[in-house]
């Protein structure tokens, strides 16, 4: 018989005594299965009892098995109180043995209850007080409802919990175990150690070790990996609970009896509670509350959960988006708020790839990688071990290529809704501009090649708080050139191209198009994504008086652009057909402004000549008519016109020849306006026609 029968044998046997005391003799004689029970008993049973009992005075010289020491500690917590011992070993009697219920309700009428406690001990009739005291000490092992009356005689049970902790077991709670995770300190085996934000994990943990009754850890980027570090350094077991699931529509109407279910298993199991996923959706149930509103929900949630967790001196962490306090009935000695920086800097990037690169073997530059991902320490965990399941899936792709599909793919948060992603093929080289706007151009690479140097080694960041973006502005007319070469910049620099849906940012509703900018700037930034607005004139344009609410708020927004792009770290480029329609104060702010013309004879040659592959088969081109003749046409009309006259000639099974090419340049001037066609304007070639 283990220690726990026993327990249980003895409990039955006061009831029997009790019960021949007021004149009921053999009242097991009608329960067969507790009378065969009841027969196993033996002295040495009940001699180990007595001995383990009177050891809950803390002396160590008896060698006690798990069952009794978790015994011992549950009685300790109910202060070893004599009364709570014969609540306990009813309770546990009840669901070992669901004959003993029939039992006492046969002869009681009712089951266990505090009255029955009471009446073992000998205590008839209890203070109204004292019941409650007790109730609330019960409530360590039982589910109490306060709404019975009397309270004594309201019914008692122990949870599945209870006695699985009492058999020597660890498993969480059946009630929970659907949304809790159980975080232990040797679980930090098999976790990168905490490269970054080392200082505030450490004064967190020293924090509750010292007293603190919660801490709150606010900002971004690895809240539940520094959560765990903090239950590290108190060599505590941790609950993480996403505090939604506790109010979700299944259990929110037993929400008293599931925190008392929670309370319990970590006073039994001695261990703290993480309550995570406190964001203002939550709070607010995705509506729009004034503050007011706001606070009181918060104060329900401070009374209905967190204030019961407290007095219970379990430790808490509470985990939210905003920074302000959760919890104003506690003092600045037992309450302490941990920030997280809601961005790394690149000397804390370099520490965070570091240490990523030496736990995970990467094959990846430390220096290259936090000087093009500008991710704080979850979003850079996250896309690592990503990259770490799928690089064997994947084999033929180039890691760097799968690394940044990968970031774009996590990061997305919305950004797929405000532009597109392009991996631009395209090099400088293959752009056709004049030797002074090829310099521009090669600056504009240079200085976002070198911007970790001189910003970091040389230490100038300190005296650049803000405006290092590197800023290109790309004007002229249509066709000139300028989306290509912002792809070109992109593929130079190996970096995507995110090309913002302008139709998609501006929104007719107030603060909306900041919101859809911002989504857009965050994305371009923690990816090191250029950041390209085409026909920026709708969103940088210049500023009008204020005639009515609608021009407020559209210089409402040019403010926030100005502002925005001043704070941006990353690579933005504009284009627009007229630079005079850009605002001027962005132009003052715009690093490097480039202005293209209509291509002159030489670039147009230039242009026709890189169209001509030698794996196109073709007959002879006569390139200097095609690029003196045809003076109005623009890069993009030569590269369309090439491309209709390559599909006429192989439409035809012929290889490309003049004839192709004078039949689609007669299409184009036919379809453009500006140019008035006649059969003179093809010159020599005109009887190919």
């Amino acid at each position: 018989m283990t220690f726990l029968e026993t327990v249980i044998c003895l409990i039955i046997l006061r009831c029997d005594g009790y019960l021949s005391s007021i004149g009921t003799d053999n009242s097991l004689e009608r329960f067969p299965v507790l009378s065969k029970f009841i027969d196993g008993l033996e002295d040495s049973y009940i001699k180990r009892w007595s001995l383990v009992t009177s050891n809950a005075d803390g002396d160590k010289q008896t060698e006690l098995y798990e069952e009794e020491k978790r015994y011992l500690r549950l009685l300790s917590l109910m202060d070893n109180d004599s009364v709570m011992q014969s609540l306990l070993d009813l309770c546990m009697a009840v669901f070992v043995f669901p004959e003993f219920d029939a039992y006492l309700t046969h002869y009681f009428g009712y089951s266990v209850n505090m009255h029955l406690a009471f009446l073992l001990e000998g205590i008839g009739f209890p203070a109204e007080e004292l019941v409650i005291e007790k109730l609330e000490t019960a409530e360590t092992i039982c589910n109490v409802d306060r709404s019975s009356y009397p309270l004594q005689y309201a019914p008692l049970s122990i949870d599945e919990k209870v006695y699985i902790y009492l058999s020597g077991k660890d498993h969480i709670n059946p009630r929970l175990e659907r949304f809790t995770n159980k975080y232990r300190p040797e679980d930090i085996s098999g976790e990168n150690r905490p490269f970054v934000n080392e200082e505030i994990i450490k004064k967190g943990a020293d924090f509750l070790a010292s007293g603190g009754r919660v801490l709150q850890i606010c900002g971004r980027g690895g809240r539940r990996f520094a959560a765990k570090h903090i239950a590290s350094g108190l060599k505590k077991e941790f609950l993480f609970i996403n505090i939604a699931d506790l109010f979700s529509v299944k259990v929110r109407k037993d929400l008293q009896g599931l925190r008392s279910v929670l309370t319990r298993e970590a006073e039994l199991d001695n261990a703290g509670i993480c309550l995570y996923g406190i964001t203002d959706n939550f709070l607010t149930g995705g509506v729009r509350v004034d503050d007011k509103r706001k606070r009181q929900d918060l104060e329900m949630l401070e009374n209905m959960l967190f204030i019961p967790i407290i007095k219970k001196d379990i430790p808490l962490i509470l985990i939210s988006d905003d920074p302000a306090m959760l919890i104003r009935s506690l003092t600045e000695r037992e309450y302490r708020i941990a920030e997280l920086p809601a961005k790394l800097d690149y000397s804390s990037r370099l520490k965070l790839w570091k240490g990523f690169k030496k736990f995970y073997k990467l094959g990846f530059s430390p220096e290259d990688m936090a000087d093009r991902y500008h991710l704080n320490a979850s979003e850079s965990a996250g896309v690592i071990k990503s990259f770490l399941d799928r690089r064997e899936e994947e084999k033929t792709t180039p890691e760097d290529d799968l690394f940044t599909r990968i970031s774009m793919e996590r990061l997305d948060d919305g950004a797929q809704e405000t532009g597109r992603v392009i991996y631009p093929a395209v090099r400088l080289d293959d752009v056709k501009v004049k030797s002074d706007i090829r310099g521009i151009l090669n600056d504009v690479v240079n200085s976002v090649k070198a911007s970790s140097t001189i910003l970091d080694s040389w230490g100038l960041r300190g005296n650049y708080p803000y405006g290092r973006c590197v800023s290109l502005l790309l004007s002229g007319p249509p066709g000139t050139g300028k989306t290509m070469t912002a792809n070109a910049i992109a593929g130079e620099l190996k970096l995507p191209l995110y090309q913002v849906n302008l139709s998609n940012i501006v929104d007719k509703y107030i603060g909306e198009t900041e919101k859809n900018l911002e989504k857009a700037f965050t994305f371009a930034e923690k990816t090191n994504t250029i950041l390209f607005f085409d026909e920026a004139d709708s969103l940088f344009g210049v500023r009008s008086e204020v005639h009515d609410s609608k021009d407020r708020y559209a210089n409402t927004e040019i403010s926030y652009l100005l502002q925005r792009i001043e704070a941006y770290d990353g690579i933005v480029i504009m284009a627009t057909n007229i630079k005079g329609n850009i605002d001027p104060a962005f132009i003052r702010r715009i690093r490097y402004v480039v202005n293209f013309e209509n291509p002159d004879e030489e670039l147009r040659r230039e242009i026709w000549e890189s169209c001509i592959k030698d794996s196109i088969p073709h007959d002879e081109v006569d390139v200097s008519y095609l690029a003196s003749q045809f003076d109005k046409f623009t890069g993009s009309i030569i590269k369309t016109v090439f491309l209709n006259a390559c599909a006429f000639a192989a439409g035809r099974g012929e290889n490309l020849g003049m004839k192709h090419l004078v039949h689609a340049i007669k299409q184009e001037l036919e379809k453009t306006s500006s140019v008035t066609f006649t059969i003179d304007t093809l010159g020599k070639y005109a009887y190919l026609l």
